[in-house]
């Protein structure tokens, strides 16, 4: 698991204001909760005090106060009040992290890591669709999988599986990907590839409706990021026919996955039909997590030479290389370390504020695997990217 990236804490819908939520992301706890501007707040959710649950307080205003003993802290994790103190003031060294966040498509993203403002990218926003509401119809859904985060995510970058894992789009007569150059982006790639549809019997509901009729292939557009840890499919049925899924994944801990996903559509966009469009893509979903679940080893990036990979898995492995990278750049949690530890220690994701200020805080930041690489961030990333796309380039010609 990684810090130093943007991940989906919950729908926008589920944090109302006065109402604190528990969130656990990368194997560690945080408060969500609202502002008195409405503006989504995320802490760690261990009080330095005694440890209790942040979460499980109530907010007043801008802030949030511990059940325990009613230690109140700002929305940057600063601590406002000690009502056992009385009007004595707050030492400096009574705070708690405060991590960045953003609300895009009525998700509230939260940077999880210690970059300053002006070296972490914003959240991508692949789907433009979501506000072209007079064409197209976007549904959503939250699941959680038994699965590692990587291994979900490669997953839904592989479409050679389709053939045989997905009954409602897969077409075992015809299971050859096509094998198409990947362009590489900043954080990470896309490709778009063709697929035999299956025969028009297989699809029910509205969508059997619509492709009643046999057609040609099915053009499929694949995108990801590992900045978001998200993925764009986008399958066109016919000309003007199309379905865009975006889907988020966010780690719970090594071995369970929350994915957030929209599925947007230009045909049948009356909301009579989502319910449909949702039972589709939970059985797509149930699916896929059937399968992934028993993958071993369990926890990845499962190192190249572990596996015997073919060219149909290149898009899963430009995803691979990019996780090990930012492994090797000193930004994958130990939590071997930190599991053992945990009954007798409180590690906290680092903030920027830790970053900017690193004396005098109370809870340790999480161990890495290596040591953090200076000098290295999402710029760097991109660079390399770049680098390796021109040399395939120029190894192409």
């Amino acid at each position: 698991m990684l810090i130093n990236n943007w991940y989906v804490a919950a729908e926008s819908a589920d944090l109302t204001p006065g109402a604190p939520k528990r969130v656990r992301m990368l194997g560690f706890d945080f408060a969500l909760y609202r502002d008195s501007a409405g503006k989504a707040v995320c802490v760690s959710d261990v009080c330095v005090h005694r440890g209790a649950s942040l979460a499980a307080g109530r907010c007043d205003g801008d802030r949030i106060a511990c059940p325990f003993h009613g230690w109140e802290f700002e929305s940057d994790g600063q601590c406002a009040k000690i009502p056992a103190l009385g009007e004595l003031k707050v030492p400096r060294r009574a705070r708690i992290d405060s991590y960045p966040t953003e609300e895009i498509y009525g998700w509230i993203w939260v940077f999880l890591g210690d970059l300053p403002e002006e070296e972490r990218p914003a959240p991508p926003a692949f789907l433009p669709e979501f506000d072209q509401t007079d064409s197209w119809r976007t549904t959503r859904m939250v699941v959680e999988a038994p699965v590692n985060w990587t291994k979900f995510e490669e997953n839904s970058l592989d479409t050679a599986h389709l053939s045989f894992v997905h009954k409602a789009f897969g077409n075992r007569l015809d299971p050859r990907a096509t094998l198409v150059p990947i362009e590489r982006t900043a954080y990470g790639a896309r490709v778009a590839r063709e697929r035999t549809p299956p025969k028009p019997e297989v699809k029910a509901g509205v969508l059997g409706e619509l492709l009643a009729q046999p057609r040609d292939k099915t053009s499929v557009a694949l995108e990801f990021s590992l900045l978001g840890v998200c993925h764009r499919i986008q399958p066109t049925f016919r000309p003007g026919m199309s379905q865009v899924v975006f889907s988020a994944s966010t780690p719970i801990d090594p071995y369970n996955t929350r994915q957030f996903g929209l599925q947007a559509r230009n045909y049948a966009i009356e909301p009579e039909h989502d319910a449909e469009r949702l039972d589709g893509r939970k059985q797509a979903i149930d699916e896929d997590i059937a399968v992934a679940s028993t993958i071993r080893p369990r926890v990845g990036p499962t190192p190249f030479a572990d596996e015997f990979l073919t060219r149909a898995d290149e898009m899963e492995s430009i995803f691979r290389g990019l996780v090990i990278q930012m492994a090797e750049a000193g930004w994958e949690i130990d939590y071997a370390k930190v599991a053992a530890e945990w009954d007798s220690k409180v590690y906290v994701i680092p903030s920027p504020a830790r970053r900017a200020d690193p004396k005098n805080w109370v809870h340790e930041a999480v161990p890495t695997t290596r040591p953090r690489r200076e000098g290295f961030g999402w710029a760097e990333i991109a660079r390399e990217a770049g680098q390796r796309a021109r040399a395939l380039s120029v190894a192409a010609e």
